[in-house]
């Protein structure tokens, strides 16, 4: 059962759907951590499809939206990584509260996971983790969110016209999305690349041309642990930045097949 619903955190609602098993068999649930702005779009019907792969497995299973985001409320100057992090917890405890689950898994792509990654860090009890395509380098990640920004500008009107004025010099138009030179400053400031392995088994998946560790990717494959953590890469277009049709069944199959418990088909 699909139920949409709002869950309080500090003085905002967070949105999010619950998905609840027929019968839970699993006495673990997972909460997956979306992807930023643009990204977001384009994982929306993924992210529901691994939900409901999940709840048929017997995991409750909760898509949520950072306050700002989505439909949660706030506005979107209101949302920072340091925010998301711990609304990554709050939605932890809703989920435990609400369905009775012992343990949480925490599921992320792109910059959800980077922040599932530090969640888990940080001190959350979440375990395990899968980390689809985590952004490592914040500051390449700003400039392409910059860089597509001029390309749509290019596009609509001729020219690439850069950064927009905003009426409060403390905000920035990103790409259509008002936010805060704060959080902008957070994400050039975030780098995995020597950041200790979370204390959880972890996924880490790939989606790449190439099915080995990519360069973005090869620091934290390499941090990996054999005895309870894995890789995977999968040839698959990365759909977060795709506007059509793109099948992710062999990523979600490996995923739910790896939470669950069994080794997980190879890409």
């Amino acid at each position: 059962m699909d139920e949409p619903l709002f869950f309080p955190y500090a003085d905002r609602r967070l949105f999010g759907v619950l998905h609840t098993p027929q019968v839970p068999t699993r006495g673990a649930g997972v909460v997956l951590c979306p992807p930023f702005a643009e990204e977001l779009k384009q994982a929306c019907r993924i992210f529901a499809e691994l939900a409901r792969r999940l709840a048929g497995q017997g995991f409750p299973c909760l898509r949520f939206d950072y306050r700002g985001t989505g439909d949660s409320e706030g506005p979107f100057t209101e949302f920072t990584l340091a925010g998301a992090i711990e609304d990554i917890g709050a939605a932890a405890a809703f989920l435990r509260e609400r369905t009775g689950v012992e343990r949480i898994g925490l599921v992320g792509l792109r910059l959800g996971a980077s922040l599932a990654s530090q969640a888990v860090a940080q001190g959350l009890d979440a375990a395990p983790i899968v980390l689809w395509q985590p952004i490592v380098n914040g500051k390449l990640f700003y400039r392409l969110n910059i860089q597509r920004m001029l390309i749509r500008q290019m596009m609509t009107s001729g020219a690439a016209e850069g950064e927009r004025q905003t009426a409060d010099a403390a905000t920035i138009d990103l790409d259509g999305y008002l936010a805060s030179r704060a959080m902008c400053n957070e994400i050039k400031a975030l780098d995995l690349t020597n950041a200790h392995a979370p204390p959880a088994p972890t996924l880490l998946c790939q989606f790449a041309h190439t099915p080995e560790p990519t360069g973005e990717l090869a620091p934290l494959a390499d941090r990996l642990r054999p005895e309870h953590d894995a890789f995977l890469g999968f040839l698959i277009e990365p759909f977060w930045q795709r506007l059509g049709h793109v099948d992710c069944a062999p990523a979600i199959d490996a995923t739910v097949a790896w939470l669950v418990g069994r080794p997980p088909p190879q890409p």
